[in-house]
């Protein structure tokens, strides 16, 4: 526990002294980051109203309803008061309590978690669905709280035909949300309910599908590091983790279809959010692979708001460090 402490407080240093952003989201919203002040004061009104101005651009409101629900966790009985029965307010509480939840039950693989804190998570977790399914009675055409109920279900076990089914929910009101692919993505992973071949089907098809632009594309390296962050749970102590992402990512066949999704995505990117998570996928790839040209046109892109998970968060103990680094490698 205390050689645990003293890792992340090394890596928590190394990432501050980064000059980067880490965080569990990646994102782009101006107006976001002017309301989070108030969010973070207790000031919960005008987040609600941020979620409300997003309207249809459903990756907008994906995004909004995850990092105010991010930063409103523990605030759940004020977001409760000020939501009342409106489908707005309900997407925030009950995205807040799947965030919540999670953050009881903690990230690391369900082995390392006690009993005491799978109690707590359940618990909190199920009462995460009433708001979501009210929230989606009352707007019909939003995918988002679907969106959301796919984590709920993966944190609640639902079975995999019960999974599916929020799935087509998600995919029938919006067949190219990016936050939506994503999620699922995530139920695809081995940790879950899928198989590595699954994923990478799942993802092939996706980029397939999409048409020049699209940031869903990013789908694809993001199933690869998945699949490789699995992989790494199994490997010997000694093996140096950055080594390992860079033969798994650089196999001639890897990579040569993750360029082509970034390439076709490069020709014109769709204006998204959560563009800047595509960047990060397709330029990490890139940069493992060896292949310095697109990988510093990628990484231009990424900004500096770094995942605390994939794609550097596999390859060192401080992503923000990792990330900077390769950025002066590439010389951004």
């Amino acid at each position: 526990m205390l050689m645990e402490k003293f890792v992340n407080a090394v890596a928590t240093v190394m990432d501050k002294t980064s000059g980067m952003e880490v965080g569990w989201e990646v994102w782009d919203d101006p107006e976001m980051d002017r309301v989070l002040p108030d969010i973070r004061a207790g000031r919960l009104a005008p987040g609600l109203e941020l979620i409300k101005a997003a309207g249809s651009n459903w990756d907008l409101r994906a995004i909004r309803a995850n990092i105010l629900a991010r930063e409103a966790a523990s605030r759940l009985d004020a977001i409760e008061r000020l939501a009342g029965d409106d489908a707005d307010g309900l997407l925030w509480l009950g995205c807040a309590r799947i965030r919540a939840a999670w953050n009881i039950r903690g990230a690391a693989r369900a082995r390392y978690v006690s009993s005491e804190r799978f109690e707590g998570f359940w618990a909190l977790l199920a009462t995460a669905s009433d708001p979501l399914l009210r929230a989606a009675q009352l707007r019909p055409d939003d995918p988002v709280p679907w969106d959301c109920l796919q984590w709920f279900g993966l944190g609640m076990q639902l079975d995999r035909s019960e999974m599916d089914g929020i799935w087509d929910e998600v995919r029938t009101r919006a067949p190219q949300t990016f936050a939506g692919h994503y999620s699922r993505a995530q139920v695809l992973c081995r940790k879950w309910q899928g198989s590595h071949d699954e994923l990478l089907a799942f993802a092939r098809e996706v980029a397939d599908s999409c048409q020049a632009g699209d940031p869903r594309s990013a789908v694809l390296p993001l199933a690869h590091f998945e699949v490789i962050a699995d992989l790494l749970n199994d490997v010997p102590d000694d093996v140096n983790h950055a080594s390992f992402v860079r033969d798994c990512i650089s196999s001639p066949p890897v990579a040569a279809e993750i360029a082509e999704a970034a390439d076709r995505w490069l020709v014109a990117p769709h204006p998204n959010p959560q563009s800047a998570v595509a960047a990060h996928l397709f330029g990490a790839a890139a940069y493992f692979a060896g292949d310095t040209r697109r990988a510093r046109r990628l990484l231009a892109c990424a900004g500096s708001r770094v995942s605390a998970y994939l794609p550097w968060g596999i390859v060192h103990i401080a992503p923000g460090h990792a990330y900077a680094k390769a950025r002066r490698e590439l010389g951004i």
